[in-house]
């Protein structure tokens, strides 16, 4: 009997969803981005509005505001780490809502699309220092058991957003119009800042910004390098850029795969795109609750796998049903990639080093999923939607493979990280 009380006592005890919530600081945090990420929905949805249907513009008028978007987080993303790293992390999250605030604004008063560009440019540039930021905050906010359940309320509130922001921006916009949209938008940026400035962030020192070139080069070396050399951290970035790559690729077909071969209309499609954010939303509470001990790696390689086979099974659909049972097993996969790898890197990256190795994750991680997009097309035309997929579903297959020999040599050598 002893011995059974010692084990249990010895054993790790599973975070709840109450328990983190519990936990002040991140409740603001985390109320806060639910209520700026319901903002950013409404702005993007206006703006594809205003550009589609106010100002009657070309399809490649429409995509350039997700390139405006994309661009300065690929390009000046890694560089932004390394501010990250020597600021105060509170601070710098309520500066980057300010300023966006104010960005958004400039939207209501627009009168082209290169002017929506530019200021989504801006926008974008702001927010490659806030992510990291966010992302480096967490650990500081929560126990490090709690971090998966953390992630997991944040990837909820997300998908949460994206399946009910889209609807209530229709009706706001045929209603208000959109520069209402916007304006909320700023409202939800500047209730963001406040719910920051009430937390309590545990503050590391600050390293002394030195000038020149030089020094921010060498710092964002030193972030790289470490990455490149923590074997598991190197895993899950690389497999999160494949994952990302093979995404951008098919939600940039989804559209043409309902109209071309399930000969569906529009409804279907958004039936599709609601229930991968509903099969994300299940997962998330399934990894938050069931999966806190189960290797981290290994979720990720059974989230890759599972990516593949669902789009493999959505190639082989013949109906609207079965597409949508497939998108609802790819929601549920995507989860089991995304939540543990976010939580692996704020696990296993030192404190003073994860606003640069967030901010290298999420570049290479951008930038394949803005390459999928632009290699979608020419593969579409190529082969067709269906084969398309398939390969898509036969390379996502590969890298799950191969992750899955990774994770098991590392148990065979007692390489895994730490926290496995």
């Amino acid at each position: 009997m002893a011995d059974e009380t010692s084990n249990a006592a010895s054993a790790p005890q599973r975070a709840t969803f109450r328990q983190v919530l519990g936990n002040r600081g991140f409740l603001l945090l985390w109320v806060g981005q639910f209520v700026s990420s319901f903002g950013d929905w409404l702005a993007i949805l206006a703006l594809f509005s205003l550009i589609a249907f106010r100002w009657k513009g070309t399809p490649e008028q429409v995509a350039g505001i997700f390139v405006a978007f994309i661009l300065p987080f690929a390009v000046l993303g890694p560089l932004a780490g390394v501010f990250v790293d020597r600021w105060n992390l509170k601070r710098t999250m309520i500066a980057s809502d300010v300023l966006r605030a104010g960005l958004v604004v400039l939207f209501a008063l627009a009168g082209a699309a290169w002017q929506v560009y530019a200021v989504m440019a801006l926008v974008s540039v702001v927010s490659s220092f806030f992510l990291p930021a966010m992302n480096a905050a967490i650990p500081r906010l929560v126990k490090k058991e709690e971090l998966l359940v953390a992630n997991s309320l944040n990837a909820q509130t997300v998908h949460f957003n994206k399946i009910v922001a889209p609807a209530i921006a229709g009706l706001l916009v045929a209603w208000a119009g959109e520069k209402a949209c916007f304006y909320l938008d700023a409202v939800s940026f500047v209730f963001s800042a406040g719910m920051i400035a009430a937390v309590k962030i545990v503050a590391t020192e600050e390293r002394a910004a030195k000038k020149g070139l030089g020094p921010v080069l060498a710092e964002f070396r030193e972030g790289f390098l470490f990455l490149h050399g923590h074997r598991a951290l190197r895993f899950v970035v690389l497999a999160m850029a494949s994952a990302m790559f093979i995404i951008g690729a098919f939600d940039a077909l989804i559209a043409v795969y309902v109209r071309e071969t399930l000969h569906a209309d529009s409804k279907v499609f958004g039936a599709l795109v609601s229930m991968i954010g509903i099969g994300t939303i299940i997962g998330s509470v399934w990894v938050g609750k069931y999966a806190q001990q189960k290797p981290k790696i290994l979720l990720i390689v059974g989230g890759i796998l599972g990516i593949g086979v669902g789009v493999f099974l959505l190639a082989l659909a013949t109906t609207a049903p079965a597409a949508v049972a497939c998108s609802l097993a790819l929601g549920l996969a995507v989860s089991a990639v995304l939540i543990p790898s976010q939580t692996l890197t704020q696990q296993e990256t030192p404190p003073a080093m994860l606003g640069r190795v967030s901010s290298v994750s999420i570049s290479l991680m951008t930038v394949a999923q803005l390459v999928g997009v632009a290699a979608s097309g020419k593969l579409a035309a190529w082969m067709g939607i269906r084969h398309t997929y398939m390969l898509l579903a036969a390379l996502l297959g590969t890298v799950g493979a191969g992750g899955f020999a990774f994770a098991m040599r590392m148990r065979l050598h007692g390489a895994e990280p730490a926290n496995e």
